[in-house]
């Protein structure tokens, strides 16, 4: 039976009779189904006619072209006249024009591109004026504007106008796309428009949180080219965003890809004359093999390779190819002939004599004796010598009293032969050379790396940094900064890696374009330890660009990007990357292997087992640690397979991590990682009962007990494993999930069965595996619990307590942070100690807590953009840093045993550490505090001194922590206080 709606399609088509139309404008102004209905089909012809705008007509079917549709044009006009008077809301965005007056002008503010066509139509930029901090502002929009989109809902051109109708408001803006995002599932202009208030921000904001808006803004561009590759305004997008975050490669390759598909010939023009001004990076590349053509053609020709030697003087690695070119030179003629090279280069180097020096004294050995010497090193130099005659040939120098040629022959085959490292590092201690001095100390920390220990290997890269950056030795200093990168990595410094690997960068910049690729690439396993999936593919990716035949840098990318697909459970893609660098050739690293061990559990190759063996034969492991961790990974292949030996395998690498040293940091992954694989081995078979005891032998527990919750994950899969107030066992077993955890909270994750087995505990031992400790949620506010760490917790000293209060801390007047307040609760014949105002250094407050038993620290915690962790922020010293990061916390030994208070904002974050737990209060605990409060969210000023003075008031009244905690949390929500900062507040012991 047919209804008046059913004439809806042909209304809106035009092919109702005049009389038939009418009388539907009758129904529809009284039809909410119709209207809403109507409101659709009127947004799909608007989206229409903006595609046909921006791409062109599409040809049409005649066939499906209505045929009466300009019949009865007027009817339909009327009627939907009337129907909008009459509703003037039927319509979340309903069709309305340009307003004339916001897109007249001539020139455009914003070099990013909106997507609403009126505000996209082609406007140059405005110029900057010369002397200006910025460019020109544009005619502000008027009020009377913006409130008339408003009343219309003209959601689109608001957004425009926000952004690109004068100064932008990218609050505003913001605030509005959001909503509109809420309201579709998917909408590409909708992302688009978001990045580019996110790449609007980013302009105005500092280093650390500039880069954090960029990486938001190309999150978001990346997302829309991937299910709409051909999206202009994305792509232009996105290639600034490449260029701001110095990755002129990936720029160019969009704005190429724009000069190719943007209809519009001056925006065309535009990114043509974008792509010439970055072009500046190509240049850099032949600037940089010129000068490396140079070099070896003064190894190799010496004094006729002088002169183009001279014009590349300025590029780093000239000095290098200088030590090696006089070394190589069979006469003291062609030695003097040096000078100029040497005084230009010790010019560039703050202007000592060292390398004339060195040239005058080279000029006068008895080159009867030097010279057949010296004709051998420049073929050792420039690869004529095979591998196996190098040690003879070492030999015969040793024998020789040359000591240049000496040294320059055990630089070069020291990779090669490590059994000569010791006698490097002896001849560079008493060179008079600082070169050389730098060589020496990082020869030493490379051979402390070799042990696993990377806590004296950063002291000795430091060290040689600061002598590097003095001497202005700057092909040393870029060395050192990629070494001191990987070892902060490795110690997860997340922070000082990225700082390390920026700092070489800007060097390497200055002409090494091999360094550069280098660090490039050390900032993408910078992002992926802070498992910053966009940053991390943009810094490989540029990386990749700059191949230059490296098949070693082209195996390595490839390995780091199947890291980054694994976290982000891309693993078909991670299978694909891991199966590229494997075809490169040659055997995939221990770091590779790791990847292709994750991804083998649910993508095996036939080749799997053949590269993981070749692989591992390579590295079998000097150290405990190291061979711990070589049966690990060959443990985790084998245990899907073949369960007796791959178990067998894990439990080794487990006793032989627990006998290394403690500064052994392969150890430590070794332990953690054979844990979890031995979890999700139970797991995999329903043993539950043995899984829980694992997490609870992994701390220490004699026994997991009643009343605990364990948890973890492992790349796709999750477990969680309870046992109730009853003894029962409840678990969840996910062995293949698509999405990760929540990064800061864990609401919902425990499922309702759990829960109620867990819920007449007095409280809950929560045993929650890195990196999932330390995020809020976990149990309803009902429950008391607490994130335990350990098998058992210190106690303070007998006699009176010391109360350490650090508060009021006067900040760095840049910052424009302000001073917060604090209301101890001392405890009866304490002893207090205060620090406030400037004298709340860093130092100080670390010298202050070590004998407190008790330590409330009231000031600002910041999040570092870089790991994701929080720190604390305190007053400056005259010289050092005003930050107080875990690492720092971790070194002491705090002998009172304290309960400490971090009363700042977010202090309980911690990072995407797999190994250990690295957060604020993991590392007070590390120090030996027995309980530490903490919160996930950001906590106000004044309430926070009462709720946890109350909750200390309450332990010191005899009651458990998390017992304290979740009592004084219950009185606070039950008069309305604001629940989200202290359903937040966790207690960790």
């Amino acid at each position: 039976m047919s209804t008046p709606c059913d004439s809806l399609q042909s209304f809106a088509d035009g092919e109702l009779s005049p009389a038939d139309s009418q009388a539907f404008g009758k129904h529809l102004a009284g039809c909410e189904r119709c209207q809403s209905e109507l409101t659709r089909l009127l947004q799909l012809e608007q989206l229409g006619r903006r595609y046909l705008e921006r791409h062109g007509q599409v040809e049409v079917p005649w066939h499906s072209i209505p045929r009466n549709r300009w019949l009865v044009a007027g009817a339909v006009v009327l009627s939907v006249a009337a129907i909008l008077l009459l509703t003037p809301r039927l319509m979340g965005q309903p069709t309305t024009r340009a307003v004339p007056e916001l897109w007249a002008r001539q020139q455009r503010t914003l070099e990013a591109r909106v997507t609403y066509p009126e505000a996209d139509t082609y406007r140059p930029m405005v110029q900057s004026l010369m002397g200006a901090a910025n460019a020109p502002r544009g005619t502000e929009v008027s009020h009377a504007v913006m409130g008339q989109l408003e009343d219309q809902g003209d959601q689109p051109q608001l957004v425009a106008a926000y952004l690109a109708g004068g100064t932008p408001d990218t609050s505003r803006a913001k605030q509005l796309l959001d909503r509109m995002r809420s309201e579709h599932k998917w909408d590409a202009n909708v992302l688009c428009d978001l990045g580019t208030a996110h790449y609007v921000d980013a302009q105005a904001q500092d280093d650390s949180r500039r880069t954090g808006e960029l990486r938001e803004a190309l999150r978001l561009f990346n997302e829309v080219l991937r299910e709409a590759p051909t999206h202009v305004q994305a792509r232009w997008n996105r290639a600034l965003v490449y260029r701001d975050l110095g990755l002129p490669l990936l720029a160019m390759e969009d704005l190429a890809a724009l000069e190719r598909t943007e209809p519009d010939e001056q925006w065309r023009n535009e990114a043509r004359d974008k792509r010439t001004r970055l072009a500046g990076a190509l240049q850099r590349q032949a600037n940089w093999q010129a000068a490396d053509k140079a070099g070896f053609e003064l190894i190799s020709l010496g004094v006729p390779a002088l002169p183009e030697a001279l014009r590349y003087v300025d590029v780093p690695l000239m000095r290098r190819d200088f030590y090696h070119a006089v070394r190589a030179r069979t006469s003291a003629a062609e030695v003097r002939e040096f000078l100029p090279l040497a005084k230009k280069l010790d010019e560039i180097a703050g202007g000592g004599t060292v390398l004339e020096e060195y040239v005058q004294l080279t000029a006068a050995r008895d080159f009867s004796v030097r010279a057949p010497l010296a004709a051998k090193y420049a073929r050792l130099i420039t690869g004529q010598v095979a591998p196996g005659e190098e040690e003879a040939l070492l030999r015969t120098f040793l024998a020789s009293g040359e000591d240049d040629i000496v040294l320059g022959a055990l630089t070069y085959v020291v990779p090669h032969l490590p059994q000569y490292t010791q006698q490097l590092v002896e001849r560079t201690r008493n060179s008079n050379d600082s070169w050389f001095r730098v060589l020496g100390l990082q020869t030493e920390a490379t051979q402390e790396q070799m042990q696993d220990r990377y806590d004296q290997a950063q002291k000795l890269l430091e060290k040689a940094l600061g002598l590097c950056m003095r001497e202005q030795l700057f092909y040393r200093c870029i060395e050192v900064e990629i070494d001191l990168s990987h070892v902060s990595g490795w110690l997860f410094h997340v922070r000082d890696a990225e700082r390390h690997a920026r700092a070489g960068l800007t060097m390497a910049r200055q002409g090494q374009w091999d360094k550069e690729r280098m660090l490039l690439h050390t900032l993408g396993n910078v992002a992926r330890m802070a498992a910053d999936f966009t940053l991390g593919r943009a810094y490989f990716g540029e990386a990749l660009l700059m191949f230059d035949g490296d098949q070693k840098s082209l195996r390595n990318i490839h390995q780091d990007l199947a890291h980054l697909a694994i976290q982000a459970l891309e693993l078909d893609e991670a299978r694909a990357e891991l199966d590229r660098a494997m075809d490169v050739g040659l055997p995939l690293t221990q770091h590779g292997i790791e990847a292709l061990v994750d991804v083998a559990r649910t993508r095996r190759s036939p080749r799997d087992a053949q590269a993981v063996e070749k692989a591992l034969v390579l590295e079998p492991g000097d150290t405990p640690g190291q061979r711990a961790y070589t049966k690990f990974l060959r443990g985790r292949f084998l245990v899907d397979v073949d369960p007796i030996r791959g178990r067998a395998l894990l439990e080794e690498a487990i006793h032989e991590a627990e006998s290394a040293a403690l500064d052994e940091v392969l150890a430590r992954h070794a332990r953690a990682y054979s844990y979890t694989s031995l979890i999700f081995a139970d797991a995999a078979k329903s043993d539950f009962a043995a899984a829980l005891e694992r997490f609870g032998s992994e701390l220490g527990l004699a026994s997991t007990g009643r009343c605990v919750l364990a948890l973890t994950e492992d790349t796709e899969r999750s477990l969680l494993v309870a046992r109730g107030s009853e003894g029962q066992l409840v678990s969840s077993y996910t062995p293949e999930r698509n999405a990760r955890f929540n990064p800061t909270s864990l609401a919902g994750v425990v499922p309702q069965d759990m829960v109620e087995a867990l819920r007449p505990c007095a409280s809950v031992d929560v045993l929650a595996r890195p990196p999932l400790q330390g995020r809020a949620g976990l149990l309803p506010p009902e429950f008391a619990w607490r994130y335990l760490t350990r098998a058992v917790s210190p106690q303070p000293p007998a006699g009176r307590g010391l109360h350490l209060v650090v508060s009021e801390v006067q900040y760095n007047e840049q910052r424009a942070d302000r001073a917060l307040t604090w209301s101890p609760r001392i405890a009866p014949g304490s002893e207090v100690r205060t620090l406030q105002g400037l004298d709340a250094t860093p130092n100080r407050v670390l010298a202050a807590m070590t004998d407190a038993t008790e330590i409330d620290l009231a000031t600002h915690g910041k999040i570092d953009q870089s790991s994701n962790t929080a720190y604390l922020l305190l007053a400056p010293p005259q010289d050092g840093g005003d930050e107080l990061h875990e690492n720092l916390i971790r070194k002491l030994r705090l002998s009172g045993a304290p309960l400490v208070v971090l009363a700042a904002c977010e202090a309980a974050r911690g990072t995407s550490a797999l190994h250990e737990y690295v957060s604020l209060p993991n590392a007070f605990l590390a120090a030996g505090a027995r309980t530490v409060l903490a919160a996930t969210h950001p906590i106000p000023n004044e309430d926070a001194s009462a709720f946890f003075g109350a909750v200390r008031e309450r332990i010191r009244r005899g009651f458990s922590p998390s017992v304290a905690t979740r009592d004084e949390r219950l009185m606070w929500l039950s008069t309305g206080k604001d629940s989200d900062w202290i359903n937040s507040v966790l207690v960790f012991e």
